[in-house]
């Protein structure tokens, strides 16, 4: 599974850099066009019901197939399928004629960019369509996750990215908007039906009920209206940076992409050791083993941080000469490289602090308490949105703009992951404090020297060779990430980190059982 989470992610940074290339980011106003059209169906669709599939399907699904029966669970899946169905096809449709209404709700402080509205607009009436196979998705992953199925459901997205890679890759020759439309749409769509043959696998079938008075429905529908509030509570804040970052030429895209650069250790490790956490911790929750839920959480907040720290500190570091190595060609100029590093810095401050916040959020969906991560988030984008307007319009140039507004979501979250975890600590009585604290005693230190070996070979790169071609930005990227994993690696050992062992055990697993598959 997290090979396949690892392909999706890289081909997803692959998707975005090929879109970078071709649209740019401050040259042409059409990037930010692009990437507003095609934020907007991920945040109505999460206002909608992806964060209560998301969170609580597979938790009430569980319950039914380890204490009822497969065929009532199935019954259950069928008829939150058809709702959700239903449900989004409508909004869908009444999306796509409200279209010009819904973008300007998200740029009517930025003056003088009717053109990025336009296209946005024309974008927006094609891609809304895709939340009907988000819903899809959710539902198809919900059931396989379950079923402890991870590999396809971590694939599907790749098929998503390679088509995107190769709408654009048509749209650089011929230029016509529609290919732009089209071709995201259908990506959606693959990555949905990709998932279908493995489904049926399961034992699942297709059936037209709708039965909302099945006591799971009833209590999917209960305990969906705190997620729904932490969802609305969300995309409030999203929507605030929208309204700031469009007010910047470059503003939506330097965001949104800087954001997928933060996501790639986030969603390769991070969300990996989530989604094979999140049944396990669902059916401990059901058997109230309260030992065991502190375990996983101490095995999923140590091995996370194992990786994320490191990352956070190379990323920061090295944030400008990865930027300008991948994307400094064909229509991204310096100019967005410079506002995609600074955006880019000042979001991987906080991403471990990101990565535990979303690690015991899951940890409290699984107990089926959706009460406490809305009253959390209340706070916390509440928070982030007084720092967002302060950041922007206490900056004064552009590029340090648009980087206050990745600011304020690290001040946010660094804030949130505290408040949170202090409640699953009283929640639990005990949350193996010791344990963690030592492990991430020993990390921060491996990473900070790490970071050191790492700051240093960029420098006498960029001194002895130069990085003025496209060798010598490659030798500063890949030397420099060299140095720092073999001096992490060795850190790690001297200081003799468990998570370090954990994964030499596991290399020897492999090796000794003959090859990944069989492992």
């Amino acid at each position: 599974m997290t090979l396949g989470t690892a392909i999706s992610r890289v081909t997803g940074f692959g998707r975005m850099a090929s879109l970078a290339l071709v649209l740019g980011m401050t040259a042409e106003g059409l990037a930010d066009s692009f990437n507003l059209a095609n934020i907007t169906p991920n945040i109505v669709y999460d206002l909608l019901i992806g964060g209560v599939l998301a969170s609580l399907f597979i938790p009430i699904f569980v319950e039914y197939l380890s204490g009822k029966s497969e065929e009532e669970a199935w019954h259950v899946a069928n008829s939150v399928f058809n709702v959700t169905l239903v449900l989004l096809s409508v909004v869908a449709v009444g999306m796509c004629i409200a279209a010009p209404y819904v973008i300007k709700a998200q740029t009517f402080l930025a003056s003088g960019r009717a053109q990025m509205e336009t296209d946005a607009t024309f974008l927006l009436r094609f891609f809304i369509f895709e939340i009907v196979f988000y819903g899809f998705c959710a539902i198809y992953s919900g059931i396989l996750n379950s079923y402890k199925h991870f590999t396809i459901p971590a694939f599907a997205p790749i098929i998503n990215n390679i088509v995107v890679m190769a709408t654009v890759a048509i749209y650089y020759q011929f230029r016509n908007i529609y290919i732009l439309a089209i071709g995201a749409t259908l990506g959606v769509v693959c990555m949905a039906l990709v998932q279908y043959p493995w489904i049926r696998r399961t034992g699942f079938r297709y059936k037209p009920v709708f039965d909302l008075k099945h006591p799971a429905v009833r209590k999917l529908g209960h305990l969906a209206i705190p997620v729904l509030g932490y969802v609305v509570i969300n995309q409030i804040g999203l929507w605030v940076v929208n309204i700031l970052a469009a007010q910047v030429q470059g503003g939506i895209s330097a965001y949104q992409y800087a954001y997928i650069f933060f996501q790639l250790p986030y969603g390769i490790v991070a969300v990996s050791i989530i989604t094979v956490l999140f049944p396990t911790l669902s059916e401990h929750s059901a058997k109230a083993d309260t030992g065991e839920i502190i375990q996983s959480v101490s095995l999923g907040v140590r091995t996370t941080a194992f990786i994320v720290i490191p990352s956070s500190v190379g990323y920061a570091i090295l944030a400008r000469p990865i930027v300008r190595l991948l994307l400094q060609h064909l229509n991204f100029n310096s100019r967005d490289t410079e506002m995609l590093a600074s955006v880019l810095f000042y979001f991987v401050l906080g991403l471990f602090f990101f990565s535990i916040f979303m690690l015991v959020l899951k940890v409290f969906y699984s107990m089926q308490d959706t009460r406490t991560p809305m009253i959390i988030a209340g706070l916390i984008i509440g928070l982030n949105i007084a720092v967002d307007f302060i950041y922007f319009y206490a900056f004064s140039t552009d590029i340090m703009k648009v980087s206050g507004l990745a600011l304020g979501n690290t001040t946010a979250y660094v804030i949130g992951s505290v408040c949170v975890t202090a409640v699953l600590w009283k929640r639990l009585g005990r949350i193996d404090g010791r344990k963690i604290a030592t492990s991430l005693t020993r990390i921060t230190v491996a990473s900070a020297i790490m970071g050191l070996a790492c700051w240093v070979t960029s420098w006498l790169v960029e001194k002895t060779v130069g990085v003025a071609t496209f060798y010598g930005q490659l030798l500063q990227v890949v030397g420099a990430i060299a140095a720092g994993a073999t001096v992490y690696i060795a850190m790690a050992l001297i200081l003799k980190s468990e998570e370090m062992n954990s994964l030499k055990r596991l290399i020897s697993k492999i090796f000794k059982r003959g090859g990944l598959r069989e492992a």
